[in-house]
Formats: structure tokens, sequence, C-alpha cells
């Protein structure tokens, strides 16, 4: 008993004709047995036909059984044509009866079809109902248009795994209800399959046992699909089923290529009409699958015409993938054919891009099928397993692959000797990146270069990818290029075929502008970088420079909430990220320990060490690293050791950070005269990052004051503030907070602009967090990430089209925020929004530009610029 069928042909009283059809062994004859049984429906005729019911003769002589009495049969000729057929019919029958035709697939003709048509247009006569496994020739359409037709298809006959609960229960079957779910989904609710399912597991002694073997396979499941389906398709038919049997999805155009003719459209077309157990997956019908069991019965077929056969429509399912541009499909079936070069090649033209979906996994399934030696032997295959053993931290593995790779050079030709090649180098560039190798890189770059074309998408991914890696490097060792390379990479990744490869190069000029100190810009950039996630993996140098800005900023608990992110946004499962990565996280987590507390200051530092141990790092990063262990090793009380483990000052730009470093452990040893020299000396450098132009100047008025220059230190205190204001500095000051405090009391005390940032350095020191205006009228609709990224470009001077640009959107997308922007403000334009913005502390109270005070010297004289060029 289905009570939701058995309802369902209730409410076909409503209606003139009540289709049920379904495929073979849906339970339709069962249905309305039990529904005539259930309703003692005493004026219905039940009638099931046969293939002797196909002409007007056979089918009266069948209906006169159940509509004429004894004495009425044979009293009168039988019905010559479908019309006098029907108007016989309609003679002994009418308004308040019911007429049941089951299996009519059977007894389907031309005369069956016109017979059912005059039966459907009489304006009276009794309801219909109609079983059939196939469609009967109507005009379904109109009678659905018209409100006279009540369907019961093959979905509706399917069993629910309660319903199936049921029918187990009835011969005392009980499975827990993971293996009932198992079972249930196997057979899709088929109801022949749940019973023979049921027969077989009646007093089986392991139930759960035989559900995890169920399969189309099975020998009952076996018996009944051949005979009921596979035997009953033409041979073009079954020839078109065991040849899609590899597949699990197919359509016309891949079946012909499988069956290697071209009369797929109207086999399918056959198939979905008999309802033989195919099931469309769009409403175009365009793709299908099989049934489950279906499916495991075709492959159980196909696979005893041999491994031969098999692998030879895995190996016509792999080709035509390939042409289809499925590079993941096709590699699926490469394998199952065995067909290892076939799968080299897809993967030595296909590995850039498919190393980057799932973290690389499909690529790892596909490796790890190889034989044992097929790798190696193989240059291309082993190239691309270089580049999943770095992917996954082991580089020694990474380097036998690459040497190997590199001996079997000569075994190729042409124009895949020369893709070979520069993917040679561009994994090799990718090991330096990975090691922070700067020259390494740069001398792999010409190679890949030389054979890249940027008219081709595919090379033009390369190219990118080369150029970002480049542009890291050059970011780390504080070359000038860094930016312009990193751009480069942007247009590049444009017209790849990765374009999101930009908001990676955008990610890491946000990281490049975050070392220059450069926050407002590297917020904005990161912003737009990470604000894809939704969409798209974060890149982890965006969410480490958002996580820098934000230490820099003060605001520790998103700093850290930046850099946990940024370690679970790296690709792979790489339980060791790379030197270069490792020493970036290190860095940032150093900065953010610098106004944590003392157990904070010991983890970091020891990290940072070990980080920097083993190896010369780029410089520009080595001497930032550097400079943050000495500090920390000065807040711990260990500045002896601070000045010992500093490197020489090196003659460099980014060497000014070491020399900050310096001050800080002299000042803390109470060496305030020498402290106090080598601090001017450090302001009035030609350049310095701004965090650390601010500590200069910070810890120079701190020595000042230990030496009794209250003016000298008053000076270089308001230039520190002047420096932090504009974009929000605040960590340096706070750091510097024991040696500044006195200063900073007495610019409060005589007057200064700078009030409210003192007030927070001042938080910032005795609480470990700065204060948030965001958190004292917070919003009732918080922004999104992406309309903060546009937020926080309007200060600036930028139209909406060229925000649109800078984020790489539409326009009318960037619209689409802003409106958003302006509901959850409550404002109602740009300039009102920037001042509510600012007030709830969103964005800086200055735009990108900083202009910043020259240094003061001792006597009060204006000395050079110390963030000129």
């Amino acid at each position: 008993m289905r009570p939701r069928l058995l309802a369902a042909l209730d409410a076909g009283s409503e209606t003139r004709l009540t289709l049920v059809t379904g495929p073979p062994g849906s339970g339709k004859t069962v249905l309305l047995s039990t529904w005539v049984a259930a309703r003692e429906l005493q004026t219905t005729h039940l009638v099931s036909l046969e293939p002797a019911d196909r002409t007007v003769a056979g089918l009266w002589s069948k209906l006169s059984q159940v509509v004429e009495t004894p004495r009425q049969r044979g009293a009168r000729a039988a019905p010559a044509t479908p019309e006098a057929l029907v108007e016989r019919l309609l003679e002994l029958t009418g308004a308040g009866q019911t007429l049941i035709l089951d299996d009519l697939h059977l007894a389907d003709s031309p005369a069956m079809r016109a017979t059912l048509a005059a039966l459907v247009r009489a304006p009276s006569g009794p309801r219909l109902v109609f079983s059939s496994r196939i469609d009967p020739g109507l005009a379904l359409q109109r009678l659905r248009l018209g409100g006279a037709l009540t369907e019961i298809r093959g979905p509706d006959l399917a069993f629910t795994p309660d319903e199936a609960r049921a029918v187990l229960a009835k011969d005392a079957i009980a499975l827990s209800p993971p293996m009932l779910q198992r079972l249930w989904a196997r057979t899709e609710g088929w109801a022949a399959g749940l019973r023979l399912a049921a027969l077989s597991l009646a007093g089986h002694a392991d139930p759960d046992a035989f559900v995890e073997d169920f399969a189309g396979d099975d020998r009952a499941v076996v018996a009944y699909l051949i005979e009921e389906v596979l035997e009953r398709q033409s041979e073009e038919a079954r020839e078109l089923l065991l040849a899609t049997a590899v597949v699990d999805q197919i359509s016309a155009p891949l079946a012909n290529a499988l069956t290697g003719r071209n009369d797929a459209v109207a086999i399918l077309d056959g198939l979905l009409h008999a309802n033989a157990f195919l099931v469309p997956l769009d409403r175009r019908g365009e793709w299908f699958r099989y049934h489950a069991l279906f499916a495991d019965l075709l492959r159980s077929q196909l696979a005893r015409r041999g491994p031969v056969a098999v692998a030879r429509q895995h190996r016509r399912a792999a080709h035509w993938f390939v042409e289809q541009d499925r590079p993941l499909d096709a590699l699926g079936h490469a394998v199952s054919a065995e067909d290892w070069d076939g799968a080299t090649a897809i993967l030595a033209d296909r590995w850039l891009e498919l190393r980057d979906v799932d973290g690389g996994a499909a690529v790892d399934r596909v490796l790890a099928a190889f034989p044992p030696d097929a790798i190696d032997a193989r240059p291309e295959a082993a190239l691309v397993a270089a580049v999943r053993c770095l992917d996954h931290g082991d580089s020694v593995r990474a380097e036998a692959h690459l040497l190997a790779a590199g001996r079997l050079r000569h075994r190729l030709s042409g124009n895949r000797r020369a893709v070979f090649t520069r993917g040679l180098a561009l994994v090799r560039l990718l090991r330096a990146g990975r090691d922070g190798d700067v020259d390494g890189g740069l001398h792999e770059l010409p190679v890949i270069v030389t054979f890249g074309h940027q008219d081709s998408p595919r090379s033009r991914e390369a190219l990118a990818r080369a150029h970002l890696e480049i542009g890291r490097l050059e970011a780390a060792d504080g070359t000038d290029g860094a930016e312009r390379r990193l751009r480069v990479a942007e247009q590049l990744a444009i017209g790849s075929t990765r374009p999101e490869l930009a908001l990676e190069a955008q990610a890491q000029r946000a990281w490049l502008y975050a070392l220059d100190g450069q926050l407002r810009a590297a917020r904005l950039a990161a912003d737009a970088a990470v604000a894809h996630a939704g969409l798209l993996p974060s890149p982890p140098s965006g969410l480490l420079a958002g996580a820098l800005v934000a230490a820099e900023a003060g605001d520790l608990r998103h700093g850290a909430e930046q850099v946990r992110a940024a370690r679970a946004a790296l690709p792979g499962d790489a339980v060791e990220p790379g030197r270069l990565r490792r020493l970036e996280i290190a860095f940032v987590d150093a900065r953010l320990a610098q106004a944590g507390g003392r157990a904070e200051a010991e983890v970091a530092c020891e990290q940072l060490q070990d980080a920097l141990t083993g190896w010369t790092p780029p410089r520009r990063l080595g001497d930032e690293a550097h400079a943050a262990a000495a500090e920390l090793l000065t807040k711990l009380g260990r500045p002896d050791e601070a000045l010992t483990d500093l490197p020489a000052l090196p003659d460099r730009r980014s060497g000014g950070t070491i020399a900050v470093a310096r001050v800080a452990a002299l000042l803390a040893l109470r060496r305030s005269e020498q402290a106090l020299g080598e601090g001017e000396r450090a302001t009035a450098r030609e350049w310095l990052p701004l965090p650390a132009a601010v500590a200069a100047a910070a810890l120079t008025a701190a020595a000042a004051e230990a030496e009794g220059d209250r003016g000298l230190a008053q000076r270089y205190a308001e230039q520190a503030l002047d420096l932090a204001e504009p974009e929000g500095v605040r960590l340096p000051l706070a750091a510097a907070l024991g040696e500044l405090d006195p200063v900073l009391r007495r610019l409060l005390r005589f007057g200064t602009s700078h009030r409210s940032l003192i007030g927070e350095v001042i938080e910032l020191a005795r609480s470990g967090s700065a204060p948030s205006l965001a958190d004292v009228a917070p919003l009732d609709d918080t922004l999104s990430d992406r309309e903060l990224a546009v937020l926080r470009y309007l200060p600036t001077l930028l139209s909406s089209t060229e925000i649109a640009g800078e984020l790489f959107v539409s326009v009318n997308t960037v619209k689409s925020h802003l409106k958003g922007v302006y509901r959850k403000l409550g404002v109602g334009n740009r300039r009102e929004a920037v001042e509510r913005a600012r007030d709830l502390g969103l964005i800086a109270v200055s735009g990108l530009s900083v202009e910043r005070r020259p240094s003061v010297g001792r006597a009060g004289q204006d000395s050079p610029d110390p963030n000129a060029g």
C-alpha cells in the first residue's frame, strides 16, 4: 500500500485520462490492482493487454470479456474499425465507470493508437486509465493544456526510503539506516530491484554485506534486465548501450564517438520513449545517465567482451573529452584504459590549470595510478610529478623527478619539446619561489619567455605565473621593478586560461605595499583580491597583507584571523609551505606579537628565528625579519642578544629597519646617547618603510628624553605622530610607549593635533588591542567583503569605471555595491558615505597619498626627507 500513489489515482477522477508510465518493474500493474481492490471499485474494468490485442478484432475480443454480459457476447458482429469499437464501447459503458488498460506497450500498433485517440476525444464515457512503459500515441500536450490529463511517471513510481523500509519489513528484513539508504540509492527506488534484493536478503546470514555488494551484476537483476530491457532493443540500440557503458553521462555526440556511427540521436530518443532506464539530466534533453543498476549491468556485459574492448571504449571517450576541452574527464578514461602515454599527453598540455583544481587532487590520483616505473620513464609525467611533490613540500622527490625529466628531454621533438622546455623552466622557477632563490628564479625566466607566445592563452598563463613568481621574489629581495613585474603578470593573466591569476598578482602587490608601509594601498589591493573568496580561494599573499596592515594598525585580533586564513589558503596538503612563505608568515606573526604578551612574543620569536635558520633569505624580507626578531628579543628583556643577532648594518634601502632595531636595543640597554645618535641617522635615511620611519622617530624622541633634551624629544615625537596619523599606524608607537610615555603626556598637556591617536596608542599598549569605533556604533546590516572593497575606494578620486577596473568587475557591479553601501550606512551620496565610514572606523582618516614631514635635526633644523625616493 502506497497512500501517496493511491491518492494520486483518486485525484485523477477530475480528469478525462490518467496516464501511468514507467520502466519495466516499476510497479505499475501492482499499483493499479491495489487501487482497484482498496477502493472496491465495482464499476471498474481492468484489462491487461497482450501482443495479440494489437488489432481491432483482438482488442474487442479482450474488451468484450469485461464490458458485455454473456448473453450480449456474439449477438452482434464485432466492430471492424477503431471508430466502431469506440462507439460500441461507449454504448456499454458510461460516466461513473472506469476503464483501465494495462500494458499498453505490448499491444502498440496504428490500430491501437487510433482507438485510444477516439476514446479520449469522445465527449463522454468512462474515466480512462492507461498504463504503459511508453507514452501512447496521443496528443498529450493538448490534454495537459486542457487540464484533462493526470500523469504518474517513473520518478513518482519510485519507492521512497520509508516505502522501501515497509517493503522489506513485510519479509521481516530489518536493515540498519545506513544500509537501507545505500540499498535505496543503488536501486533508486526501483520496485523490481527492491523486490529482487528482498528475495535474496530473506534469511541471509549477513544482510549488510549483501547490501554492500548489491549491484547491477547481481544474477537476479541481470536476468531480469536482460530479459525485460536489453533483449527487447534493436541490435543498434544494444551496441550503443554497451559502447556507452564506460561513461557516467552520455549525449548524442559522445555516443556517436563511442559507437563510430551517427544514429545516436534517434536511438537515445527511442530509449527515452521506451522508458529503458535512461534518465534525462537537463531540460534540453542533451545529456542523460543510466539507472544505477542498469549501468552496472551494461558495464558487466561490456566486460564480457574482454579488457581490450573495454580499454578501446575508454580511449575513445578520452579522445572525445580532450576535443571537448574537458581534461579531467579525459584523464579519468585514459587511466581506466591504462593508456599511460595518453594520460601523459593530457597532463603535459594541461597540468598548469589542473594543478589548481581541487588543490591538484585529481592530478595526484592520476599519478598514483601509474605503474611504479612509468612516471620517470616519461619526461612530461616526471615533470608533473615534480611539481606536485613541490606542492606537497617533498623537495627531495621533486628533485629526483626533475632530474629524470631533464635526462629524457631528448625523446621529445617539435612543439612538444618546446612546451616541455618551458614547463621544466617554470617548475624550476616555482621551486626557486618556494626556496626564496632570487638568482635561480631569474635564471629560468628567459627560457619561459623564449618558449612562450602571448597569443596563446596557455602560454600567457605560463608567462603570467612566471612574472608572478619573479615579482614575488623581487618584492622579497627589495628590487625596484617588483611592482611593475606584478602588473605585467596581471595583464598577462587576464588573457590567459586562468584569469584569476590576476587576483594573485594583485594580492602580491598588496603584500609589497604592506611591507613598504603603504597601509591604505595595501588594504585596497588586498580587499580587491580577497573579496572574491566566495567564488575562488583567497590568495594567501592578500590575506598576509591584510594581516600585516592590521598588525601595524594595532588590530591584533583581525590580524591573527587573517594569518590563520592565510595558512588555510595554502595550496595542497603541504605541511611545509616553502621557506619563503614560512618566513613571510613568521614575520607577520612577529609583528602581531610585538603588541602582545610575553608568551606570544616568545613563541613568535622562536618561530621567526627558526624560519631564518639554515639559508640566506632574500635581502629585503631577510632584513625585515632580522629586525623583527631583534625587536622581540628586546621586548623579552634580551637586548644584548638582539644586538648580537642583528647582522651588520647593510648598505641598502631595507637596511634601515635593522638600524631602527638597533636603536630599540640600545635604548633598552640605557645607552641613550648612542641610541640618540643612531636614531637621528636612521630618521635621516633616504628611505624607510612607514612603520620603521614612525618607530625611528619615536625611539629617537625617547632617547632625546633620556638625554634630557625635552624640546628635541617633543619634536621627534610630533614627527612620529605626523607620520603615523594619515595611515593609522599605531604598533611602532605602542612598542616604544614605555620610554615615550612622558613625552606624549607633555604633548597632551601643552597641545597637540594627535590627541585621538595618542589615546589609541595608549589603549593598544595597555590592552593589546586598539579601540575600534565600529564596535562602539555597529551597523545594523554588516557590509560584505565586496562592499567594503568598494567603500575603501570612495575617498579617492577614482570614478566608478576606474574602481571597476581596479576590482576586476563591471561598472554595474560597482554601482550595485554602492547602493548597498549607501543603504547600510544610511547615507545618500559618496561624501556622506566617506564621513560615516570614517566615524565607524571602516576607512582611514585620509586617502592613499601620505605627506611626511621632514626630519627634525638636533638644533631644530630640517634635515633631508627620510622617505624621499
